[in-house]
């Protein structure tokens, strides 16, 4: 399961999901400074002020951490969805097709050389 995930991230979806790859990483750096940083204000305050701090703390933590699950279930729904559009035949496949079919109806292939002779014998 691991290795499909990997192979639909890095190949179908790296272009696609770069920025959503970078905010995430980004989220879990503010996650764990922003940890640190009320840590320390914790350790300083006093009274009243650290159930403030430690409200705020855990309220920012679950706030980031959710974002961070958002994010992460954006990017899995973009490799599903990427996955599925790849395999899908687009217009530029039927073009080639008709092209196939219309040599293959002809009797006779010219090469590029005899092309060339044919259109200026003509003239």
């Amino acid at each position: 399961m691991f290795k499909v995930f990997k192979y639909l991230l890095l190949a179908n979806l790296y272009k696609k999901a770069k920025r959503k790859i970078i905010l995430f990483v980004g989220t879990l750096f503010t996650l764990v400074f922003f940890t640190l940083i009320v840590n320390d204000l914790l350790s300083v305050a006093d009274g009243v002020n650290i159930y403030l701090l430690l409200i705020t703390k855990w309220v920012g933590i679950f706030a980031l951490f959710t974002f961070m699950v958002r994010t992460l279930l954006q990017i899995i729904s973009m490799t599903t969805t990427l996955s599925y559009k790849d395999d899908t035949p687009t217009s530029s496949s039927t073009t080639k097709e008709s092209k196939k079919e219309h040599i293959l109806a002809k009797e006779r292939l010219y090469t590029k050389s005899e092309t060339i002779l044919e259109k200026y014998i003509k003239d």
